[in-house]
């Protein structure tokens, strides 16, 4: 049996009228990235079955988002990554930005996969960049590292202007290599 946080039961509860499948993988996967690529099949279905309403509260079932992609395939999907585990990141991500603390990087990879992306309803990856809550997450769940630190790097790379978010005011912009 596998360890299940309570924490992250109660955020997942919380947040089940809006929550999609996806978004639920990325969840657990943040709080249990230091164990490992993606989060293991079995601990995610252990915290669907944790939920009061489990598996009913989502519309799709995790068969029908599971895919098996290396690059980005727009919003709505969960990746199958090696020894049954799966991310909300596809598996090119893993490979290339698992040792690397530099969020430049992570806009060349990530936005590669923009140009060869189509449709998808809530597109965190386009032609503009990368949201920056997604980047921010990524940095978290592959890269390993501290949201605050993440932020940090961001306030740092805008200053000496090797980024740039789009729109600037706004509350989540794409954020993108200059």
């Amino acid at each position: 049996m596998v360890s299940i946080d309570d924490e992250v039961v109660s955020e997942l509860e919380s947040q089940r009228q809006t929550l999609r499948l996806d978004e639920a993988v990325r969840l657990v996967e943040q709080e249990h990235q230091d164990v490992g690529t993606g989060v293991e099949r079995e601990r995610f279905e252990a915290y669907l079955d944790a939920m009061t309403y489990g598996r009913d509260a989502f519309p799709a079932s995790f068969e029908e988002i599971l895919v098996d992609a290396e690059s980005w395939q727009g919003g709505g999907h969960v990746y199958r990554l090696a020894d049954d585990r799966v991310s909300y990141y596809p598996p090119r991500w893993h490979a290339e930005l698992r040792e690397t603390p530099d969020l430049r990087e992570f806009l060349r990879v990530m936005g590669t996969d923009a140009m060869e992306t189509e449709g998808g309803d809530r597109e965190a990856v386009t032609d503009d960049g990368v949201l920056k809550e997604m980047l921010l997450d990524a940095a978290v769940a592959i890269g390993g590292m501290t949201r605050q630190d993440a932020r940090d790097q961001i306030r740092e790379l805008k200053a000496e202007e090797e980024i740039r978010e789009y729109p600037a005011q706004h509350a989540n912009p794409w954020v993108q290599l200059r």
